[in-house]
């Protein structure tokens, strides 16, 4: 069993109960779900999942960065690719194409994101869970991923360190964040989604502070991707 409790860490058993009483569920016969309440999800994604993959993130990425949205997640997933891969606000899984994982884990806090992703890619393990608190055991990931998510948080740090503690030493880690302050079209998406618009050392300090050792930075316009390897 890959899952842990996300409450107080306990292990969980295949009913999805912990060894404290905590019990969770399965959404439909496919989707874990470890939140068993509603999350506020942005109106306009929720909108955009049938073309999300196919048109929406493809077409983001190219005006802001000039880099197709193939070869973004392709790149990503040869840095992190193993056995046992998980990638955080999943969405519609799509990073998933481009990995040759044995057991793929996508999470999303948006049971129609994960929804849409089980019809299109059913080997995908698809969790609903909170990124801050996730609900696996530590030190089980060979790889772990998060694109464009993190900046979307209040506190990225708490879902850094959680992305640190899955991973085992030596394990890989990508994340890509919204982080170029004098992008104008950084400035632009960030008053746009309404977040902070962090600069990418905030980043590499988090990433530094949790034991994942940034090996390569790259810039795509207001985006930055980093990749880490976790040294302990």
């Amino acid at each position: 069993m890959i899952f842990s409790c996300p409450i107080d860490r306990s292990d969980v058993n295949e009913k999805l109960e912990c060894e404290k009483g905590h019990k969770f569920g399965i959404i439909g016969g496919q989707i874990y779900d470890f939140l068993l309440k509603d999350v506020e999800v942005d109106k306009l994604l929720s909108r955009v999942i049938p073309i999300y993959e196919s048109i929406w993130a493809p077409l983001g990425l190219l005006i802001t960065s000039g880099k197709t949205y193939t070869s973004f997640l392709r790149e990503i997933g040869e840095f992190i690719d193993g056995d046992l891969i998980i990638d955080v606000g999943t969405g519609t899984g799509k990073i998933f194409d481009f990995l040759n994982c044995k057991t793929c884990i996508g999470i999303d806090v948006s049971l129609r994101f994960l929804m849409y992703m089980k019809r299109k890619r059913t080997r995908v393990i698809a969790v609903r869970a909170d990124a801050n608190n996730l609900p696996l055991k530590s030190g089980i990931a060979d790889g772990i991923s998060s694109t464009l998510v993190l900046h979307m948080l209040s506190n990225p740090s708490f879902a850094i360190r959680e992305m640190s503690r899955v991973l085992k030493s030596n394990g890989k880690c990508s994340i890509a964040v919204l982080a170029n302050v004098n992008s104008i079209i950084g400035k632009t998406l960030s008053r746009w989604w309404k977040v902070n618009l962090r600069h990418y050392d905030y980043y590499i300090n988090l990433l530094q502070e949790n034991s994942l050792k940034v090996v390569e930075r790259k810039e795509l316009g207001p985006w930055e991707v980093i990749n880490c390897i976790k040294i302990s």
